[in-house]
């Protein structure tokens, strides 16, 4: 009970996307033992809502409805899907805040690892510019090179992939908190 349907059409520049689970329990997790809207989403309910939301730009407008089987779930259930994934989106948002908290402290000590190795390399070519045809000399200029290297590309890939990825989840799931949701059956 894996397959969830996911379909997406765009009017007057808004998209539309239609999210349909086979029953409830594709929606919510049955070993939350939290009744709802606190119940928590199914790891692949999360990763549709959030998966084809993220393919829009956070800008974008969009409108998502939950679609369930007919006669599947009560109806004072079904007035609680949208509070439930609003809830469980918010909850996500809350541990993405500790995860950028994190990403900016490691990104603040590669910032001071990439200072210090810069500073090193400086001091080592002022240093050894009078013995470039020494054996021990070339190895470690080497080897003071490719410690730049390394630093510089860590800290670029930290700041402009890893943690532009965190805060841009972070912009997706506050969108998908303040969206509309609307849950109908098929």
């Amino acid at each position: 009970m894996r397959e969830i349907v996911v379909v997406k059409t765009e009017e007057n520049g808004t998209v539309h996307l239609a999210v349909r689970f086979k029953s409830p329990a594709q929606l919510h997790d049955g070993e939350d033992p939290a009744p709802l809207p606190e119940k928590e989403l199914t790891n692949n309910a999360e990763d549709a809502i959030g998966g084809y939301m993220d393919e829009f730009s956070v800008g974008k407008p969009v409108r998502l409805t939950i679609e369930l089987p007919e006669g599947a779930a009560a109806p004072d259930i079904l007035t609680m899907i949208p509070e439930s994934i609003r809830h469980h989106f918010a909850f996500r948002s809350r541990d993405l805040d500790h995860e950028i908290l994190l990403s900016k402290r490691e990104g603040m000590y590669s910032v001071l690892l990439m200072i210090l190795n810069i500073i090193i390399a400086v001091i080592f070519v002022c240093n050894a510019i009078d013995n470039l045809d020494s054996i021990p000399i070339i190895l470690l200029g080497g080897l003071i090179t490719i410690l730049n290297w390394v630093t510089i590309w860590d800290t670029y890939e930290h700041f402009v992939y890893d943690h532009r990825n965190l805060l841009r989840k972070k912009r997706l799931f506050e969108k998908i908190i303040q969206m509309p949701i609307e849950v109908r059956e098929f």
